[in-house]
């Protein structure tokens, strides 16, 4: 007696081919296990770790800091609709608009049971690493990972919320700035056009600077008026003694150094962007000025399901910053574009 094996199904998939080029392939999609689902992906957001992994070889990418499989396929980003559930899902249901946190870990350390599976002790799994990310059709997601959007928040701001806008608002509440203080935001790439918004919403006084002329007219085009060259950025000229709160979105040494001169005494520094080594002197940036310096990585899935609530509230206008929404089939390009340097986000859609 023969017998046959169903075959799996297969969707559409954007690939890292090789070095700086990006393909449409047909991938696999098994099955959803216990405490899985199939999500039909919205949006999946193009982030700068997107980026920095575009520009590597295969095997770069397996000997990278934060290895990945040229198999796996990108966009960290996430947002759809619940399409089939697996065994033992009760939360979200079938219909359910979701976006996705990230960092998905074991869900039973300390770490995880207090919602920060980015620090899971048992070794996280990330989607567009060592798990497919959201840049195909559909995608299987663990359910646990999925936070429900409410209808004012688009796909594409809910896949933006998955990671950069959700950071923004986390560095925002790290800072610790109150009404009627002035947060200095050092880049005005997507994260920090969303500290902007946040910022905004929240009744602060907000001012940005990046090197980039075309950065500073686009934020300025969204009615950001602060903003500034951080070359020879003068911050006695701007507010008269330092920022309350500096939030360093760029990463480099340039920006974080700026962040650290232009805080006033007892103010917070938040370092946001990655990048490359960073000397701090301790007596001058920090113990004599008693400045408090932070480091933040991504967030907890709580905080998460916070910050898509308040967007919605609070009518967070984070829209303006998504530049490019593209179909799979231009998803190449889109990448290509991203690479050449173009502003606010960019996004792979189905709607």
């Amino acid at each position: 007696m023969t017998t046959t094996t169903a075959p799996t199904a297969t969707v559409r998939a954007l690939r890292f081919a090789a070095k700086e080029r990006v393909a449409v392939v047909d991938a696999p999609l098994p099955e959803p296990g216990p405490g899985e689902l199939i999500l039909d992906v919205k949006a999946a957001g193009l982030c700068g770790s997107d980026l920095h992994y575009f520009h590597m070889t295969h095997e770069e990418m397996r000997q990278a800091t934060q290895p990945r499989s040229p198999e796996m396929t990108p966009g960290h980003e996430i947002a759809g609709v619940v399409k089939a559930v697996g065994p033992g899902v009760s939360h979200p249901e079938v219909g359910d608009r979701v976006a996705v946190q990230h960092y998905s870990g074991c869900g039973q350390c300390e770490s995880c049971r207090r919602g920060w599976d980015v620090h899971c002790e048992r070794g996280a799994r990330v989607y567009s690493l060592n798990r497919p990310g959201g840049c195909q059709d559909e995608l299987v997601v663990t359910a646990k990972d999925c936070v429900v959007l409410p209808d004012e928040v688009s796909f594409p701001v809910g896949a933006f919320l998955a990671c950069g806008a959700t950071t923004a608002y986390q560095a925002l509440l790290r800072s610790e700035v109150r009404p009627g203080e002035t947060v200095v935001v050092i880049g005005v790439g997507p994260v920090g056009l969303a500290v902007l918004a946040w910022a905004k919403a929240f009744g602060l006084r907000a001012v940005g600077t990046d090197p980039s002329p075309e950065r500073r007219a686009f934020a300025e085009s969204l009615g950001y008026s602060g903003i500034h060259d951080s070359a020879g950025f003068d911050i006695d000229a701007v507010v008269p003694g330092g920022a309350s709160a500096v939030i360093d979105t760029s990463g480099n040494v340039h920006g974080r150094r700026t962040a650290l001169e232009v805080v006033k005494t007892w103010g917070t520094v938040v370092f946001v962007g990655l990048g490359p080594d960073f000397a701090v002197d301790p007596v001058p940036d920090l113990i004599m000025r008693q400045v408090t310096l932070r480091g933040m990585f991504v967030f907890s899935v709580p905080l998460m399901m916070e910050a898509v609530a308040e967007a919605g509230r609070l009518g967070v206008d984070l829209a303006p910053i998504i530049t490019s929404v593209s179909s799979i089939e231009e998803g190449p390009d889109a990448f290509a574009d991203f690479a050449a340097g173009s502003v606010g986000k960019s996004v792979i859609g189905w709607e």
